[in-house]
């Protein structure tokens, strides 16, 4: 094997590894980040399912009250 080929053989197997690193890097970077989205989906399902608890209980309060719960009267602190 010439020099030239001895370099080169070096040089791939360099690029190589590094290659499988940054792979290995960005698989993992790539499934922490499916995780994470995984858990803003279930917040954010959570949120939504409290939100239409509240809402609920607005239209519940209001209906009580017999008044809008958009049409309420301002500066009384509501």
């Amino acid at each position: 094997m010439s020099a030239l080929e001895g370099q080169l053989t070096r040089a791939l197997r360099r690029l190589s590894g590094q290659y499988e690193r940054e792979q290995r890097q960005h698989s993992e970077q790539v499934e922490a980040l499916r995780q994470h989205v995984e858990r803003l989906s279930a917040e954010n399902d959570a949120l939504r399912r409290q939100i239409e608890r509240l809402d609920g209980q607005v239209r519940r309060l209001a209906e009580y009250c017999g008044t809008s719960a958009t049409a309420r009267p301002r500066g009384h602190g509501w």
